[in-house]
């Protein structure tokens, strides 16, 4: 969401971009697999003024192996395109859901 004074952080390219991402460089864990185990990962993470990606955590966790996985894909995202308000860059906290769903 923007508003006349800012713009929302984003992944550069937005979410077609972050779904290519993730098709990518998503690996589903064996375990989450051979125990069928689906669902939403929710990270929460803080994009700095810079677009780095810091301090991602779960926020709704399903499974411990899913989990990790979702903060590594968090963490290997590259930079993302700060928030700006003002004019000048600010860090935001973001939140992103990763969907595992087996085939």
């Amino acid at each position: 969401s923007s508003s006349a004074d800012g713009k929302e952080s984003e992944y550069p390219g937005g979410i077609g971009s972050w779904s290519k991402f993730l098709s990518k460089n998503l690996s589903y864990p064996k375990r989450a697999v051979d125990l069928n185990i689906q669902g939403r990962v929710t990270v929460f993470f803080m994009v700095n003024e810079s677009g780095q990606v810091i301090e991602p955590f779960i926020g709704k966790s399903i499974e411990y192996t899913l989990d990790d996985e979702s903060i590594r894909m968090i963490s290997i995202s590259g930079k993302w395109i700060p928030a700006v308000k003002d004019g000048k860059n600010v860090k935001t906290y973001k939140h992103q859901p990763i969907v595992y769903r087996l085939e």
